[in-house]
């Protein structure tokens, strides 16, 4: 989704939950034949602003991995500095492996895209499950398609026409799998949020009540923004929504995350509570989107792309985290995400669950790339 810098982190998912109907369609055409109560998570995850350029830019290069040693990373600073588009991978995150497209089982799908179909759009991102092993949107090919923890081809659900819109169209994004080794994505209508849920190789979609952009999971429930960026936990069980003011790591502590012109942290077992201002390199104000992943360990990991006020034409992307006692670590600078082939959202940030370690999907021209920081 390409958004504007200037509209700000609560129109970035006012857009999504309003656009994402039309904006995330892809033809399946087969290539091959307590939460409980105080400031909570802004209404800014999973979609961010890009240069205008790139909306009809050029192919994205497979970002290399940097061989130059970086600076000493500073673990606890007082502002939110965004860096421009690295490169170059820095060296901590290293390729766990590469899924080309094309005919078959064993590679994933690209789909037509673009005003005149020009373009080759990839799968809808993926995310792992406990084992190891990964889950990949493939809508292209009307399928979930499972790999392993090496990227080689497992096996597949396919989706029935029944469940694809119109017969035809494959509308669910951003994978999530939950401790369980539930597979839930999510798409919308005008009326409500569904959940697509694959259980034990069994597919099916239930209801939400209500509408809400998932930003976030536990390992058990589902946290994002419903009307007017509120937060909000959905069950994937039988897809209740209720409001909530805070998020949980997968142990159950509690926080917040809140995205504007300063990034605000909630903490409030380690007695935390902070503003940092968000910024360019040169001091200018930065509009920034956010993914957010907890790992057992609570630290909290975040994925940030956006723009800044100096120049909209460089696109700002970068990882920071959250220690538990709530030291905020400098952005280091990763590749851009944004290309042809990506199929609307900024690259997945994703962890195996039960694991700390966060994990990049960058979906390239070439294929779906997945880093690992390992750093």
């Amino acid at each position: 989704m390409r958004i504007g810098a200037r509209g700000g982190p609560l129109l970035v998912v006012i857009a999504a939950l309003a656009a994402s109907v039309l904006a995330s369609c892809s033809s399946a055409t087969d290539s091959s034949a307590d939460p409980g109560t105080s400031a909570a998570p802004s209404a800014s995850s999973s979609s961010s602003p890009s240069p205008t350029e790139d909306v009809s830019g050029s192919v994205a290069p497979t970002p290399p991995v940097s061989t130059v040693p970086g600076e000493v990373r500073d673990l606890d600073v007082e502002e939110l500095v965004m860096p421009s588009a690295a490169p170059a991978m820095p060296t901590a995150w290293q390729e766990r492996f590469v899924i080309g497209y094309g005919p078959g089982r064993d590679l994933l799908g690209t789909a037509p895209g673009g005003d005149s179909g020009t373009l080759d759009i990839g799968p809808e991102y993926g995310a792992p499950a406990p084992d190891g092993s990964w889950w990949f949107l493939d809508a292209a090919k009307a399928r979930i398609a499972h790999y392993d923890s090496a990227g080689q081809f497992l096996d597949q659900v396919r989706v029935s026409k029944k469940l694809l819109i119109g017969g035809r169209y494959f509308q669910w994004q951003l994978p999530h799998v939950l401790d369980d080794g539930t597979l839930v994505a999510t798409r919308q209508d005008p009326e409500r949020t569904w959940l697509l849920r694959l259980r034990d190789g069994t597919l099916d979609e239930i209801p939400v009540d209500g509408s809400f952009s998932a930003a976030y999971d536990d390992g058990v429930r589902l946290y994002g923004f419903a009307d007017r960026g509120k937060p909000v936990v959905v069950d994937p069980g039988d897809g209740a929504m209720r409001p909530t003011s805070w998020f949980r790591t997968p142990s159950g502590t509690r926080f917040s995350v809140a995205m504007g012109a300063r990034l605000k942290l909630g903490l409030p077992a380690a007695g935390v509570s902070r503003s940092l201002q968000i910024s360019t390199a040169s001091g200018a104000g930065a509009h920034v989107g956010l993914q957010l992943r907890a790992g057992t360990d609570d630290t909290l990991h975040l994925f940030l792309t956006g723009l800044g006020e100096d120049d909209e034409s460089v696109q700002l992307v970068g990882a920071s985290l959250v220690s538990p006692s709530g030291e905020v670590a400098a952005v280091e600078a990763l590749p851009n995400p944004f290309n042809e082939s990506d199929p609307g959202s900024p690259a997945q940030l994703v962890m195996v669950p039960g694991s700390s370690t966060p994990m990049l999907v960058y979906v390239l021209p070439d294929g779906v790339h997945v880093y690992e920081r390992t750093g």
